[in-house]
């Protein structure tokens, strides 16, 4: 026991050192400027979270965050499921449970990449994995003893599960398989009904947070939390689509089936080729094992394919670019933990089979080897820390989301409008925001994506009596800036569209795009703004920082946000080509290569700039570049414009060839 105490006491020491001490990118920045603001983030708005999170925020801890102390709610809650799955292998196997290999299965588990990424940036996924664990040891604990109030514990944490994360109901059908039969034995008073009633109701308490909250006004909300409808829209998640991740999904049934190829490549590159071998075997083992019961297994084989293969078929995440693998791979924490009974029957039997063949060698005297034996066992979670400590701890310190916060904020002077949209601009920039209000009291920002919502318009109405909402019916974003053009400055994370008659147009400043008069025509000043802000911006170093690190942010979220920024230098050199100032567009096109080397614009516009210093070899190697990946159209008619870099007509000709070539390849991809 003392050793099995030393273990999660050691994991959750790893886990605070490890901790993040701001926002890692995805939904943070949204989930705890919701704690901040009091008011509840994104469907289906987490209300259980957002309450702990109301609580964690008092912890007189002052050396951390805001973030900090939410982020502690990710790392309590995996070390209590690890608490779960040591007790749903002793009630599996028991008496017999092999201790050693129990606690190299939980530090395995503890150090796998996701999991340990997970358990140090603030998230709902390990306090989901909590809950659903919880419910499943619940129900075998009544199926083995018959005590109600195991039946009324699994009502009350599916009551807690319905507050905060919609995917625990992939373990019911293993509940129910678990719980027929003593539910059928069960004699139900009137009583006992009402007792069991109870304790669901008491777990949905949390739901009463967002009507509540809502009726309070807070500036992050996220739908009518007042209404019927509405307060069933934010649980169902209808603005993303009730029962799909989102609107992005592809239904090919090809695309879902690779899907499942994607998720065999996860298991073996985050337990890796060892773990993944000995996850197979524990299956096999586990399917024979003759010490569990039948709806054990049954149950725990459909929770598995209900939490990996189906939901990985069903959901279909498309994974072509960083943020998409970021997004997706949460999901799999709690299949991971599942798959954590199958690790452990696997080491087990590889272990009974190590200590057999020493028995073969050594006779009686094998037990002197068998502290080695276990050492060796001790290797693999040992090994695997070692592999993913040094790509995790580097969040520890990590600051360049909460710079991208503070760049966006510092672009801006006062009695400024920022329209946002997107998780990485949006959601960072809420952080810094909300989390530093005294230093942006003259500046507003505003989600674009609610622009068209009376609830938003009425929050934004009390919340900035400065703003001018003059009719919020059929609003839109031009009916807003009609509305506060006179009062406020406004910028945008991107050039919205505007109507031809409007008197104003969008010009680049740094992040975002300023709205000034149409008849404003000054590229001195706006050049002097644009250098101003590469100059003094918090990660103007963001592509020599990136480059120290040799590649440790793939599949991170914070990858979205060189992305940012590599469109943010992408602009830059755009507006320098579009002025002839080309000398001042290498560095930044040279930044954006750097930052994202898969964004072939990029090379677009490094052709640009040869072919305007009239270097039309290199302006051809670089647009060939881009095309040998992609045939664009632009970067067609860029391969077109080199033709009139070339004085000599052997050259004309063979870029006119080459151009042939590429648009037939073109023409029958589209034909295709």
């Amino acid at each position: 026991m003392i050793l099995l105490i030393f273990t999660f006491f050691s994991i959750l020491c790893l886990y605070i050192y490890t901790l993040t001490n701001t926002v890692y990118g995805g939904d943070a920045g949204d989930l705890v400027s919701a704690i901040l603001t009091k008011g509840f983030p994104h469907p289906p708005g987490y209300p259980l979270y957002t309450l702990i999170g109301r609580m964690f925020l008092n912890f007189p801890i002052n050396y951390l965050t805001a973030a900090g102390k939410v982020t502690l709610i990710s790392s309590i809650s995996t070390v209590c499921s690890f608490i779960l799955i040591y007790l749903i292998l002793i009630e599996l196997v028991g008496k017999k449970i092999n201790k050693p290999i129990a606690i190299v299965t939980i530090l395995t588990l503890s150090v796998n990449y996701l999991i340990w990424l997970y358990a140090i940036v603030p998230e709902v996924f390990p306090l989901n994995v909590a809950i659903t664990l919880g419910i499943f040891f619940s129900a075998l604990r009544f199926k083995n003893t018959g005590n109600l109030n195991w039946l009324a514990f699994i009502l009350f944490l599916i009551g807690l599960g319905i507050t905060h994360h919609h995917t625990f109901i992939f373990i019911l059908p293993a509940v129910f398989i678990l719980t027929k039969n003593q539910v059928k034995k069960t004699f139900f008073s009137f009583r006992k009904i009402i007792y069991l009633l109870f304790s669901l109701l008491i777990g949905l308490l949390p739901l009463i947070y967002l009507p509540i909250s809502f009726n309070n006004h807070p500036e992050i909300i996220w739908g009518e939390a007042n209404t019927i409808k509405g307060f069933i829209a934010i649980l169902t998640r209808q603005t993303y689509g009730s029962f799909v991740p989102g609107q992005f999904i592809s239904n090919s049934p090809i695309h879902r089936l690779i899907q499942l190829v994607n998720l065999n490549n996860f298991i073996i590159a985050d337990f890796t080729l060892v773990g993944y071998l000995a996850i197979i075997i524990g299956l096999i083992v586990l399917y024979r094992a003759k010490i569990i019961e039948k709806q054990e297994k049954i149950s725990l084989f459909l929770a598995l394919i209900l939490f990996g293969p189906f939901f990985t078929f069903y959901a279909n995440f498309p994974l072509y670019n960083k943020f998409l693998l970021a997004t997706v791979e949460r999901f799999f924490i709690i299949f991971y933990f599942l798959l954590a009974v199958p690790l452990y029957f696997g080491l087990s039997f590889l272990f009974e089979q190590l200590i057999s063949l020493f028995k073969i060698i050594f006779g009686n005297r094998y037990k002197i080897f068998l502290p080695f034996i276990i050492i060796v066992f001790y290797l693999f979670p040992i090994a695997l820390c070692v592999k993913n400590y040094r790509r995790l701890v580097i969040l520890k310190n990590y600051s360049v989301a909460e710079k991208l916060g503070k760049d966006i904020l510092n672009i801006t002077g006062d009695n400024s409008i920022i329209l946002l949209y997107s998780d990485t601009t949006l959601f960072n920039t809420q952080y810094m925001y909300y989390s530093n209000k005294k230093l942006y009291l003259k500046k507003i920002l505003i989600h674009i994506s609610k622009i068209t919502s009376k609830y938003y318009l009425d929050s934004l109405k009390l919340n900035y009596p400065k703003i001018i909402i003059k009719n919020t019916n059929n609003y839109n974003l031009g009916n807003f800036i009609n509305d506060n053009i006179n009062n406020f400055n406004i910028y945008s994370v991107s050039q919205s569209a505007l109507p031809p008659t409007f008197k104003y147009r969008w010009i680049f400043q740094g992040l975002l795009f300023k709205l000034v008069p149409k008849d404003y025509n000054n590229d001195n000043e706006i050049i002097k703004n644009i250098e101003s802000f590469w100059n003094t911006a918090e990660n103007k170093n963001i592509s020599s920082y990136f480059l120290s690190l040799n590649n440790y942010w793939l599949n991170y979220f914070p990858n979205d946000v060189l992305q940012v920024y590599s469109t943010a230098h992408q602009n830059t050199a755009f507006y320098y080509l579009g002025i002839n100032k080309p000398e001042l567009a290498l560095s930044h096109i040279k930044q954006a290569l750097i930052l994202n080397p898969e964004d072939l614009d990029s090379l677009f516009l490094q052709s640009v700039y040869y072919s305007k210093i009239n270097n039309c070899t290199l302006a051809e190697k670089s647009i060939i570049q881009a095309l040998n990946k992609e045939k664009d159209g632009l970067y067609i008619f860029q391969l077109e414009q080199l033709s009139e870099c070339y004085k000599d007509e052997l050259s004309k000709d063979r870029i006119r060839d080459i151009i042939k070539k590429f648009s037939d390849q073109s023409l029958k991809k589209l034909v295709n």
